[in-house]
């Protein structure tokens, strides 16, 4: 398993590159209580202590912590420099260091875009603006978002292979499952199936709580986003849909599947079934002939929802698709309509993953199919880094009662 500090090490690499290319010459990440998520990605840390990180344009990596925090820091090797201190020694500390770097500009994580580059309180600021003087703090402010969010968005090599091994472990558990379920089953039954195969594996569910059961719809039951329930039984002739996520190493996959159990006697599934599943699989395929670096979202959008319509169905209120990395949905890009969400203007850029989702979606009398796969933008296109669904998976005819 790559150890997390790599992806830090990576991460603070380009960070120095990111500060000498926009003349910024030093990032401070300030947080108690883990109210910068930010904190994860850059720096592996996971403290609810008070913890400041500075980063400058010259490549020091400095971390200000309580003294069992900054031992730990220190050991890692990630830093050239760490500094014990507690209550009132954090804003000493950051002054020396602003007036050690003559600080001209200083990027702060405040956003009114993304709670993902939001992670300074305002009463940590108050306190960072009082450490340099307000009216200084109004002339050397800058926000961090520009580079924030190309941090989270464009993997390193460490985070791709991270994000590989999640998606050969997510299809697995699902190989894993086609064996195993059987008519009869609720969509609670196939749930705890799936939990049973993350936790032989050491792995937990990724959106919501770890406990939180995965999305596992039988579509005459709808298919809105809801929990699994009790009532909804899989019978011969029914599809499953199932749209799973797990964690690993501190990382997500996003990938779902469609199947069909097949009636006594029956040796594939029906037309409408496999018209409705081709149509979504159709869907992943067009997009992903097609996506490449400087898209914006939304014409990635426009791709997958004109060929669903394409096949007759109807177009699908949800994004073709969006990000995946530390969170299912991980903020940045999103491959939504143009008249959504602001997000859907953002530009694809090398290096980033996305979860491909264009959807059937139909009333509970009639099929709907999520297919979902996972891709990592190249240079010129994309490359799957989760196994894809080619066709409607077909369950066997058998009761549970052979096994």
């Amino acid at each position: 398993m790559i150890n997390r500090n790599e992806v830090a090490r990576e991460k603070m690499q380009r960070a120095a590159q990111m500060l000498t290319e926009r003349g910024i010459d030093m990032w401070v990440f300030y947080a108690r209580l883990k109210t910068d998520t930010a904190l994860e990605l850059m720096f592996n840390t996971d403290t609810q202590n008070e913890v400041l990180f500075a980063l400058t344009a010259g490549g020091e990596r400095i971390a200000v912590a309580v003294p069992e925090d900054a031992a730990a820091y220190e050991k890692t090797g990630l830093y050239t420099r760490v500094i014990p201190t507690q209550g009132e020694g954090f804003m000493a500390e950051f002054k020396k260091l602003f007036d050690e770097f003559q600080v001209k500009s200083l990027a702060i994580n405040d956003s009114t875009d993304d709670t993902r580059c939001d992670g300074l309180t305002v009463g940590l600021f108050k306190k960072l603006e009082k450490a340099v003087g307000k009216e200084t703090m109004a002339q050397v402010k800058r926000c961090s978002y520009e580079m924030l969010e190309e941090l989270r968005a464009v993997k390193t090599p460490s985070e791709i292979e991270i994000m590989k091994e999640c998606s050969r472990i997510t299809t697995d558990i699902y190989d894993s499952l086609f064996k195993r379920i059987h008519v009869g089953l609720s969509e609670v039954d196939v749930a705890k199936i799936m939990m049973e195969e993350c936790e032989k594996r050491n792995v937990v569910t990724a959106f919501g709580n770890p406990p939180e059961y995965p999305l596992v719809l039988n579509p005459k039951g709808g298919m809105s986003h809801r929990d699994p329930n009790e009532i909804n039984i899989c019978e011969p002739g029914d599809m499953l849909v199932i749209d799973f996520s797990i964690r690993y190493n501190g990382y997500t996959s996003d990938i779902a599947r469609t199947m069909y159990f097949l009636k006594p006697g029956e040796e594939h599934a029906p037309q409408d079934v496999v018209d409705c599943a081709n149509a979504a699989i159709g869907a992943v395929g067009a997009v992903m002939e097609k996506i490449r670096p400087g898209m914006k979202g939304y014409e990635v959008d426009e791709i997958g929802r004109n060929y669903i319509v394409s096949c007759g169905f109807p177009p699908f209120p949800h994004a073709t698709g969006h990000q995946v990395g530390l969170e299912v949905h991980d903020g940045g890009t999103s491959l939504g309509m143009k008249t959504g969400r602001k997000s859907s203007q953002g530009v694809l850029r090398k290096n980033e993953i996305y979860a491909l989702e264009p959807t059937v979606l139909q009333d509970r009398d009639k099929r709907s199919a999520i297919i979902e796969d996972n891709v990592l933008l190249t240079d010129d296109g994309c490359v799957l880094i989760s196994k894809r669904q080619t066709a409607i998976i077909e369950i066997p005819y058998r009761t549970g009662e052979e096994s």
